[in-house]
């Protein structure tokens, strides 16, 4: 007998799942806790909820004895428990790493009893997505001599390519991270870069995830192709206004906010300045830093393009839980010819 309670010791403890009576008693008397979740090492979301099952084949439990421990932290008063089950979910991400859980109960027998395990969180990851996919061949065609320009929009920190297709031909193109989640290609045309009516794809890559986003504007490249000189009304050749290059000065986004402005309203509208027909990437997240119910929350992540006087405007929605000292982390990225400024501020919520 002595051999079999050893045999059945040594399987728990093998299995991950410890049992530490404070009391030693005889392992039939000793109530189990069961169908764990999650189990033993297993990797989860941040999300995930912790429950078991009491083994209740030799009587019950005290669900008033139960006290819930995760990560040292006593959680019962706000976990779910009963005679049979207990469950509990963090009001807030659980960290990443090692978790560990601890369940102290009164068995049948009246002895106290304590179950730990632990169970590994996962980092979070950023969904990969493209916002958009655009380039500088919308109004005609590019002849020899031109630089074709793509831009792709999406989740920072993947490989991304651009590939320019038609019927015919495949090109992929090399592309770089100008800037966060900002991803740029160039190709200088030659008499031999003919395409009638292609397609721009939009390629990013991370951890074995691929996404593929078009441009909505068809490419033309035709060696030939020239500019064509606009004329007045009497017919003579009026004289085009020289293409200015990107000042990276005016590049730079400016709101009509500063930073460390105070928000009275519920929701706001960011306004600003940058480069004319410049494309700015703006992100909003609202931080709470309310106990149990605050956290991080992601308002706004969308493209636009400012417009020929380089004004922009986008509106920040309220966040679900409107409270007094939350926090809003704006990010605003502007590009246009391949280069990019960045303008961070945060503003207040009164």
């Amino acid at each position: 007998m002595k051999f079999l309670q050893h045999s059945y010791l040594s399987a728990l403890v093998a299995a991950g799942i410890i049992f530490a009576p404070i009391a030693i008693a005889p392992v039939s008397q000793a109530q189990q806790v069961v169908n764990i979740s999650p189990t033993n090492n297993q990797a989860v979301s941040q999300d995930s909820s912790i429950s078991g099952v009491f083994d209740t084949s030799t009587g019950t439990v005290n669900a008033s004895t139960v006290q819930l421990f995760v990560n040292n932290q006593n959680v019962t008063n706000r976990s779910t428990i009963t005679p049979t089950f207990f469950s509990y979910k963090s009001p807030q991400p659980l960290p990443a790493g090692q978790n560990t859980v601890r369940v102290e109960y009164i068995s049948t027998g009246g002895q106290k009893q304590a179950v730990s395990w632990t169970f590994q969180v996962q980092q979070p990851q950023a969904a990969l997505a493209i916002e958009s996919v655009t380039h500088n061949a919308t109004n005609a065609a590019l002849g020899s001599g031109s630089t074709f320009l793509a831009t792709i929009t999406g989740t920072p920190n993947a490989q991304a390519t651009v590939i320019v297709l038609d019927g015919n031909t495949m090109r992929r193109l090399p592309t770089q991270e100008i800037s966060r989640g900002v991803y740029v290609a160039t190709l200088n045309l030659s008499n031999s870069d003919r395409i009638t009516e292609g397609v721009v794809l939009g390629r990013l890559e991370r951890q074995g995830n691929v996404v593929y986003g078009a441009a909505e504007q068809p490419v033309a490249f035709q060696p030939g192709a020239t500019q064509v000189t606009p004329v007045t009304e009497n017919g003579t050749p009026q004289t085009p206004t020289p293409t200015q290059p990107t000042n990276f000065a005016n590049l730079q986004p400016k709101f009509n906010y500063s930073d460390g402005g105070i928000i009275n309203s519920q929701g706001f509208t960011l306004n600003g300045t940058t480069e004319p027909n410049a494309q700015i990437r703006v992100t909003v997240i609202a931080v709470d830093p309310t106990p149990f119910i605050g956290g991080r929350n992601q308002l706004v992540n969308r493209t636009v393009q400012a417009d020929a006087n380089g004004a922009f405007g986008i509106a920040v929605p309220r966040p679900l839980i409107l409270n007094s000292g939350i926090r809003y982390e704006v990010e605003a990225i502007a590009t246009k010819d391949g280069q990019s400024a960045t303008t961070s501020l945060t503003l207040q919520q009164q």
